[in-house]
């Protein structure tokens, strides 16, 4: 009769982590416990399931101008990809929301921060929500989430890499002021995209592939994250342009419309034991 009772407990136990109030019908049923019994039963058991079971969501902040170390007008890459990396290697985070509104930012940074990103996203679910804005760099790092959910009134897009240069010679003839740049001679080629006179040939074709092979680089990471071609990317992803929510979805470069609000509404919901157990917060802040 003790084996057969130990035998009974056991199943009670796994009925538990799936349902605790069938596993008190089940429990009064079967194992002759009264009703106070088999809800202590089913309790004790459900908590040692949630015990066990991971109980955070990371929320991590993609904002402003983004710079490999960060501003105080926009966050910092080495940032993001250290609090990606962090969230993905916590056993006690079963998800990720990001909270995308920024327009970009440095190429320098942004591959490592959209890797750790994929990296989070072979672990645990990562939901990227555009809320309001994910362009350029920001939109590199969102491609590579789980599911990337896009707010009403948001913009994504801005594939592409970018170079600026400044010719300001004109304006220094104007007012009577010559540069003269002195270069070491082993050195022909140090900052030849100076703004004191027009672009040389071939400073110009060197910064051309600069630019060509970031915007590849670019093109390459968004194709794996959304899991779409290389050429679909190039052809449908804009080109460059920024997209709303409705044109974003019909291209394929968002997969839902929705606020942030509700994607952790509905992620809280889906964490294991979050209706069953207050022992500790939803919430782990990166």
């Amino acid at each position: 009769m003790k084996d057969e009772r130990a035998e009974l407990r056991q199943v009670l136990a796994q009925i538990t982590s799936i349902d605790p109030v069938v596993a008190i019908e089940v429990s009064a049923m079967l194992n002759g416990l009264s009703s106070i019994e088999a809800r202590d039963a089913a309790l004790a058991a459900t908590a040692q399931t949630v015990a066990t079971q991971p109980s955070k969501i990371a929320l991590i902040g993609v904002h402003g101008g983004l710079t490999p170390r960060g501003s105080w007008y926009g966050s910092s890459l080495s940032g993001i990809a250290a609090s990606a990396m962090r969230a993905a290697d916590d056993a006690d985070v079963s998800g990720i929301i990001a909270d995308f509104d920024s327009p970009g930012g440095t190429v320098s940074g942004t591959a490592e921060a959209a890797a750790a990103f994929a990296y989070a996203a072979s672990k645990k679910p990562v939901v990227a929500v555009v809320n309001t804005l994910a362009a350029s760099a920001a939109y590199w790092i969102a491609s590579q989430a789980s599911e990337l959910v896009i707010s009403p009134s948001g913009d994504v897009g801005s594939i592409g890499a970018m170079i600026m240069h400044q010719d300001i010679s004109g304006y220094l003839d104007q007012i009577g002021l010559k540069m003269t740049i002195i270069r070491s001679e082993q050195s022909p080629m140090k900052n030849e995209a100076h703004p004191f006179a027009p672009l040389s040939d071939d400073a110009k074709a060197f910064l051309q592939g600069r630019a060509n092979s970031a915007g590849a680089d670019f093109i390459r990471a968004v194709a794996a994250g959304r899991k779409v071609s290389q050429a679909k990317v190039k052809d449908e992803f804009g080109q460059g342009r920024v997209f709303g929510a409705k044109e974003a979805l019909a291209r394929g470069m968002a997969d839902r419309v929705a606020t942030l609000d509700s994607v952790i509404a509905g992620m809280v919901a889906g964490v294991p034991g979050r209706a069953t157990s207050r022992r500790r917060s939803a919430f782990a802040f990166e």
